[in-house]
C-alpha cells in the first residue's frame, strides 16, 4: 500500500487494468457473447463463469451461459442456469422460453408447457410461444389444445405457413380431414413446403376415412 500511495490514481487504474483486476461482469459477458458468436462456447462459458464470480446476481449471464450451454447440447446444465437466472428475475420472459424449449428436447412436455404458458402470462402476444406450446401439447397426444395453440398463433401471425401445417397435423391425428386439407392449401398458398410423403399418407389415411 505504500507503493501505491505514491502514485497518481491514473497510474493505480492502468496498474489494476494491466493487473486484470479491472475487468467488470460487463466485461466478461460482452467478451462471452462474442466468443458465443464465433462458436467458441467454451471460453464463452469461462467469461461467463467469471461474469458471475463478479456479479452472483446477474441474471443475464445466467441466462447467457444457459444459452450456450443449450446450444451444445447440455440440457440439464442449461436448465440449471435457466432456473438460477428466474429465481434472480422471475419476470424474465425470454429464458422461460428458452428453458421450455429445453425440457422440450428432452421430452419433458410438462415442464416445458408450464415454462411457455408463464412465458405468455407475462407477454400474450409471442406467436412462436404459442406454436411450441401446441408442439408440447401434441406430442403428449393433446391435439386439441395443440389446435388452440396453433389458431392463436395463427391470429397473430396470419402469413405465417408453418403455423398453418402445424395445425393441420393436429387436425389429421382428430381424424378431421376437411379441415387439415384447408391448412395444407393455405400453407402452401403462403409458400410454405409440404412434405410430399406427408401429402401421401394425408391421401391414404382421408380415403381409408381413419
Amino acid at each position: 500500500m505504500k507503493v501505491l500511495a505514491k502514485l497518481s490514481w491514473s497510474a493505480i487504474v492502468i496498474f489494476l487494468l494491466h493487473a486484470g483486476c479491472g475487468d467488470t461482469h460487463t466485461d466478461y459477458s460482452s467478451r462471452g457473447l462474442a466468443y458465443a458468436k464465433r462458436g467458441e462456447f467454451d471460453r464463452a462459458i469461462s467469461s461467463y463463469d467469471k461474469a458471475i464470480e463478479r456479479d452472483p446476481w446477474n441474471a443475464e449471464a445466467y441466462a447467457n451461459r444457459g444459452y450456450v450451454y443449450y446450444t451444445k447440447g447440455e440440457y440439464d446444465r442449461a436448465i440449471q442456469n435457466y432456473s438460477k437466472a428466474i429465481e434472480i428475475d422471475p419476470g424474465y420472459t425470454r429464458v422461460y422460453i428458452n428453458r421450455g424449449d429445453a425440457y422440450s428436447l428432452k421430452d419433458e412436455y410438462e415442464q416445458a408447457i408450464s415454462d411457455y404458458t408463464k412465458a405468455l402470462e407475462l407477454n400474450p402476444r409471442l406467436a412462436r410461444v404459442y406454436d411450441a406450446r401446441g408442439i408440447a401439447h401434441a406430442a403428449r397426444g393433446e391435439f386439441d389444445r395443440a389446435a388452440v395453440d396453433f389458431t392463436i398463433a395463427i391470429a397473430i401471425q396470419p402469413r405465417n405457413g408453418k403455423l398453418y401445417f402445424h395445425r393441420a397435423t393436429a387436425y389429421r391425428n382428430r381424424g378431421l380431414y376437411y379441415k387439415t386439407w384447408e391448412d395444407i392449401h393455405k400453407a402452401q398458398s403462403l409458400g410454405y413446403t409440404v412434405d410430399p410423403e406427408f401429402l401421401k399418407q394425408l391421401r391414404n389415411s382421408a380415403d381409408e376415412g381413419v
